[in-house]
């Protein structure tokens, strides 16, 4: 396909570019096969695909993630205390994120649930990005990107926890648009990573979160948090639930056999030990309202 690169501008026979990076879907399936969340009763192949970028744009988004994928993604999937020195392909790769999100839900008319300004902004901040991840700004101004990683939990203090919460926050890849009267952020879920890039609001009640321009240091820490924070992320992992839910009695029995042709790679996969403490938070409301199977899903894929 011809046309202009989303990026650039240059006319040029575009790719098929990834929405959401491929790395992620590659690991996912590691552990079995992905299903969409809107269409819980067909299996995925892969991660959807834009055809948005020319061939030299194409290879430098691959160069910021292929140190995020080697040297941060599957470091933390393996030790969850890893440190890691980064470059600045560490923002890089969080804007050209955030940027492939932004742009595929604009362009799919998620903007139209926005204020005029929201829009206005959201505008700005794709701008700003493109023109950063080019090389032409130093920086992303007001339109910060920050960077939230997770691992799975044993309990929580709120009571309205979703009983797959710890298979949603380790597991899913998930994409959204947020925003409320006085926040706009857009929200883009690699299993244990989950990068945000706001176009609205200043986030001054997020600590420890936003990720440096430059060089400097991955590592697990303690942030601090707004409460509806969690309040958002226990509403995607219920959207998640909800799909899992009227998975039907067919494509069970089919998640089932599969976990039954191989059980060890199911056994040693990071799914199961989310499996694992969903269950013994919640018990049997872990899993899948209508099912009599043990294992509910083949994977928490929400890739929207």
């Amino acid at each position: 396909m011809r046309g202009a690169c989303k990026l650039c501008g240059k006319t040029c026979d575009l790719q098929q570019s990834h929405i959401l990076p491929s790395f992620a879907f590659k690991w996912m399936k590691q552990a079995g096969h992905i299903r969409k969340s809107g269409l819980p009763n067909r299996r995925a192949q892969d991660g959807e695909k834009r055809a948005w970028l020319c061939w030299e744009c194409e290879q430098l988004f691959s160069s910021f993630e292929t140190p995020f994928a080697t040297e941060v993604f599957h470091a933390y999937d393996l030790d969850r205390s890893v440190k890691v020195r980064h470059g600045d392909w560490m923002l890089k790769f969080c804007v050209s994120v955030a940027w492939r999100s932004l742009s595929a839900l604009q362009e799919d008319g998620k903007f139209q649930r926005l204020t005029e300004q929201q829009a206005a902004l959201g505008a700005r901040a794709l701008e700003t990005w493109s023109r950063f991840l080019l090389g032409r700004y130093k920086h992303t101004g007001a339109f910060e990107l920050h960077l939230l990683t997770f691992d799975e939990i044993e309990r929580a203090s709120f009571s309205m926890t979703t009983p797959n919460i710890n298979r949603y926050l380790t597991r899913a890849i998930d994409m959204d648009l947020a925003a409320n009267s006085s926040t706009c952020f857009s929200y883009s879920k690699l299993g244990p990573f989950a990068i945000f890039g706001f176009v609205q609001s200043h986030p001054g009640q997020w600590k420890g979160t936003q990720v440096p321009c430059g060089a400097g240091w991955f590592q697990p820490h303690d942030v601090t948090l707004p409460k509806q924070v969690w309040d958002y992320l226990n509403d995607r992992a219920l959207h998640v639930k909800r799909a899992l839910d009227s998975m039907s009695p067919a494509q069970q029995e089919k998640v089932a056999e599969t976990i039954r042709a191989n059980p060890e790679r199911f056994l040693t996969s990071g799914l199961f030990r989310a499996m694992q403490r969903d269950v013994e938070m919640f018990g049997r409301d872990a899993f899948s309202s209508h099912s009599d199977h043990t294992p509910a899903q083949e994977d928490d894929g929400q890739t929207i």
